[in-house]
């Protein structure tokens, strides 16, 4: 045991003779009386102690999570465009609701228009349509087209495009029929190939409400006008513009890049966001990328289909879908949209953001039409214009506020300065611990595992006469 004490007195003197812990030095140095290498010891000691609180203390900061917000703007030679939803304001038309006109509209069925009148008066009653399951087709006969709403329109996108043709039919909430331009969500071949806008390109369209063909009373007349990603689907919460006849608007757009940080951070809102790289877009293949709004609609939509066991309109549905009746949408379906809408972080729909997001802001300012530049029937159209403010892209970047270089820096320079140490004196400590061990363990094993050897019998001791 001796033996084992004296090679630990010389491995750790050796160190503290030789490393650049300098005070530590001090503390065995054998040219300071005692009351000196006291005090030496008790600073060492003071210094480790102000080491450990604040390396502890940095630790806990650490493990909060905390980040900062960077903001940059970066210039793009082209920009792609939003996708751009029109809905009137009055889903139906009042001359395809008129019963002694239908044979003009491809024979709708006469249930379908007293359902929707059912559904405008005051009381309701379905007990002759319980068995009626007004679907897509037979309530697009009944709305608007988009040759009623959009007179005239092209874009530059460099050459002049006429845009009629290029809306696809789609639906905000059940009954509310709208057209999309540059959607790529409901696309049944998903080909990226998005369309790029320069910054002096713009869309220009004439647009017309119908104001007298509205089959209701109503005080509001007007469209509902929804930018949004192409990627990102319509529904009820996305933000909205009405814009009423008898002006010219015009609405600049600024594009912006939003990215979070998914866990442990959590940096949308305190709520995990989904890591999504965009996949591979083959051509002829269906690739949609994830986002938000697609969650919850294939959400509700799955949701729909497991309690109501049909689908409406509003939802995904393709043609093998079976649609709801009457009874089945009042009674089931839309309790279920309710539902999501009182409580959007519903146990059925735990949809997560996607941790990178493009958005959009607008600034919209409409001017009444003077009579030089009059309108047709100025009390139903309007004129807009919709062009990007320029290519300048705001990118909102949320990143660690600690991150593994800092714990390196932080750390070396608190040793450093308390210490005098690095990392390579570390190292140096570990070297000494190691060999202290071993000088430890090694005598035990060998006293452990040698052959247990008996003392040595002493002979009696006889005293010879010589007598």
């Amino acid at each position: 045991m001796a033996g084992v004490k004296h090679r630990l007195s010389s491995i750790w003197g050796e160190f503290l003779n030789e490393t650049t812990l300098h005070g530590c030095k001090n503390t065995s140095a054998k040219q300071h009386g005692h009351v000196k290498r006291t005090l030496w010891f008790i600073f060492v000691g003071i210094m480790l102690g102000i080491l450990v609180y604040t390396t502890c203390t940095f630790f806990m900061k650490y493990m909060e999570f905390n980040f900062v917000t960077r903001t940059s703007v970066a210039y793009h030679p082209e920009l792609e465009f939003p996708a751009v939803t029109f809905c009137n304001l009055e889903a139906f038309d009042k001359n395809k609701l008129n019963k002694s006109n239908m044979g003009n509209f491809n024979k709708a069925d006469p249930r379908v228009l007293e359902y929707i009148e059912q559904l405008r008066s005051a009381s309701l009653n379905f007990s002759n349509l319980q068995d009626l399951r007004p679907n897509e087709t037979e309530i697009n006969k009944l709305g608007f087209e988009i040759d009623d709403i959009i007179r005239y329109g092209f874009l530059q996108n460099p050459k002049e495009t006429i845009l009629k043709s290029q809306f696809t039919v789609t639906y905000r909430e059940p009954l509310e029929k709208c057209f999309t331009f540059n959607g790529r969500y409901l696309k049944k071949t998903y080909e990226h190939n998005p369309l790029k806008f320069h910054a002096n390109r713009d869309m220009f369209l004439q647009v017309d409400t119908n104001k007298d063909r509205y089959p209701f009373q109503s005080n509001f007349f007007g469209v509902r006008l929804v930018l949004h990603h192409p990627d990102e689907p319509l529904n009820a919460r996305s933000p909205s513009i009405i814009l009423t006849p008898g002006y010219l608007h015009t609405i600049t757009i600024s594009e912006k890049r939003y990215k979070y940080l998914s866990r442990p951070y959590n940096s949308y809102q305190n709520q995990e966001c989904v890591e999504v790289e965009k996949p591979n877009q083959g051509s002829g293949e269906y690739r949609s990328p994830y986002t938000y709004g697609g969650c919850i609609i294939k959400c509700l939509s799955n949701q729909t289909q497991s309690l109501c066991g049909c689908i409406i309109e509003s939802l995904l549905h393709d043609n093998s879908s079976i649609f709801c009746t009457v009874a089945e949408r009042h009674g089931c379906v839309l309790k279920i949209l309710r539902s999501f809408r009182t409580s959007p972080n519903s146990e059925f729909c735990e949809c997560k953001r996607p941790c990178f997001e493009t958005k959009y802001d607008y600034e919209l300012s409409s001017v009444p039409q003077t009579s030089n530049r009059a309108l047709h029937n100025s009390d139903s159209n309007f004129y807009l214009r919709i062009a990007f403010k320029d290519t300048m892209v705001a990118t909102i970047k949320h990143e660690p506020e600690l991150d593994f270089g800092d714990i390196i820096s932080h750390l070396g320079g608190y040793m450093g300065f308390c210490l005098g140490a690095s990392v390579l004196t570390l190292i140096e400590l570990a070297e000494v611990v190691m060999k202290s061990s071993k000088t430890i363990i090694l005598p035990r094993r060998f006293t452990v595992n040698s052959p247990q050897i008996p003392p040595p019998i002493r002979s009696e001791k006889r005293e010879i006469d010589n007598n």
